[in-house]
């Protein structure tokens, strides 16, 4: 128990000062777009998750609710993730197309929804970097932000016992198939936000200021310009909160 507990801490003060040397960037041009279609590729193709060849840019990377970024380390890419924020008036995203008799009914009684999907990163990479906490963390700021009811997490089987035990989620619905990927996917779903101090206090990583939010997800007009890039704020954010690291 000593043993995990001081393992645990390790992690967290690791992963805070890794976010020292990490970038977000929101995908606006169709350059950094072609960018993001060809590292899912790689990504996806390198694990033999899907039948697609070519670069996996599709229909819902246009739309109005779609928020796109890539993560950078040191100024290297190493992944990239796309949100979709759902309402009952916009309801665009992958789960829905796969799940719409589970999540239609749940957005007409009004309840809000961030969606993770296409998360890519550079299989080089694997095993160097934590690369699913420092691309998640972007869904756990989208669920604050937009003050929704829950982050989902469309996921292969192999990944729900990671969600269930770092994010507390919970299944929704069984496996289905989705069209290009070879394994089906269930739908979970977790509350990824402040209030949530279990994961907060336990991975403060996950902690985020106000201001990063808003320059990651507010829309341009209301920021008068678009960031280039946006740095991590979860160790202002921990030290504004006055708590430790947790055991």
């Amino acid at each position: 128990m000593i043993d995990d507990i001081h393992s645990r801490m390790q992690m967290a003060t690791h992963y805070l000062d890794l976010m020292d040397r990490i970038e977000y960037r929101r995908v606006e041009t169709t350059e950094d777009l072609e960018t993001v279609g060809a590292l899912r590729a790689k990504a996806y193709q390198a694990h033999n998750l899907t039948t697609h060849n070519g670069s996996m840019i599709d229909d819902l990377d246009y739309k109005e609710n779609a928020y796109i970024f890539t993560v950078y380390y040191e100024e290297r890419l190493i992944s990239t993730i796309r949100l979709h924020h759902m309402t009952a008036d916009q309801r665009d995203s992958t789960s829905i197309k796969l799940f719409p008799d589970v999540l239609n009914p749940l957005l007409d009684q009004g309840m809000t929804f961030i969606d993770p999907v296409r998360h890519a990163s550079d299989p080089e990479l694997m095993g160097e970097l934590p690369l699913p906490f420092l691309t998640l963390r972007l869904g756990a700021m989208a669920t604050e932000y937009f003050d929704t009811n829950y982050c989902l997490a469309p996921v292969r089987r192999a990944h729900s016992a990671f969600y269930r035990r770092f994010f507390g989620a919970t299944q929704l619905a069984e496996e289905r198939k989705l069209e290009g990927i070879h394994d089906p996917i269930g739908l979970f779903a977790g509350r990824l936000v402040s209030s949530n101090t279990r994961l907060m206090d336990r991975y403060p990583f996950f902690r985020s200021t106000p201001r990063e939010r808003e320059l990651l997800f507010a829309p341009a007009e209301k920021l008068g310009v678009t960031p280039l890039t946006v740095r991590p704020t979860a160790r202002f954010a921990l030290a504004r909160a006055k708590r430790p690291v947790a055991a």
